[in-house]
């Protein structure tokens, strides 16, 4: 059975390797023309926030993370790391996940969040949560799903109360927003190191919130994972 790209149908070709001829690779599940769309975070990095840097010889902190560095809720995550780039194509793929519900996107991602994740090495993962009311209106939560198809253990300790969405709200709004996040069962979190899983990093602000909730709650640290930034 030919097999076609989840994003643009164009039939996929096998590369016939080693690794193939012995099942050891994953299947393909986008073209490689797609797959170029997708433009990976490697090397030169802020050492906050993982955002890819231009130049190697650049501050290790970009300009967002400086401005977070004034804000009281600065202190409590460790640091985020991310796998893509946020461009148009990423905005115009996440949109077809979260709002049209085309699941099975989240399959792009797998292999390199797991790559990632595995490189952090935490003791306890924790999807971004949001809130019942989003999760009845969209029908999953989008970054359990990247955990489910990246094959990757979680709990679901932390909870969202229902808010106005963050795209609705301005860069100030976002980052000044009161706490909307608690924590259900402390024991799961107590004293271990976490990581939080979350789609895209922008102002950095649910993510802040949410490691507040969690290292107040008793986490030893807290760090974060997203597929872009």
């Amino acid at each position: 059975m030919k097999t076609k790209c989840l994003l643009c149908e164009t039939e996929l070709i096998s590369e016939v390797s080693w690794g193939s001829l012995f099942k050891l690779e994953k299947e393909r599940v986008i073209c490689i023309r797609c797959e170029s769309k997708l433009y990976r975070i490697d090397n030169a990095t802020c050492s906050k926030c993982g955002r890819q840097m231009a130049d190697p010889d650049e501050a290790l902190i970009c300009e967002d993370c400086q401005k977070w560095a004034k804000k009281e809720r600065q202190g409590y995550l460790h640091k985020n790391m991310a796998c893509y780039t946020y461009n148009e194509f990423a905005k115009d793929l996440m949109a077809l996940y979260k709002y049209r519900g085309d699941y099975a996107i989240a399959a792009v991602f797998a292999e390199r969040l797991k790559a990632k994740w595995t490189e952090m090495n935490k003791e306890v993962t924790i999807p971004l949560p949001i809130s019942s009311e989003r999760r009845k209106e969209r029908g999953f939560n989008q970054t359990e799903g990247l955990l489910h198809f990246a094959d990757i253990p979680f709990v679901t300790e932390l909870k969202r109360e229902h808010t106005e969405k963050q795209s609705k709200k301005t860069r100030k709004e976002r980052i000044e927003q009161e706490q909307f996040f608690f924590v259900e069962n402390k024991m799961v979190i107590q004293s271990k190191e976490i990581v939080l899983v979350d789609d895209i990093y922008t102002t950095g602000a649910t993510l802040h919130l949410a490691a507040e909730a969690l290292v107040k709650a008793g986490a030893k640290s807290v760090s974060s994972l997203t597929i872009f930034r």
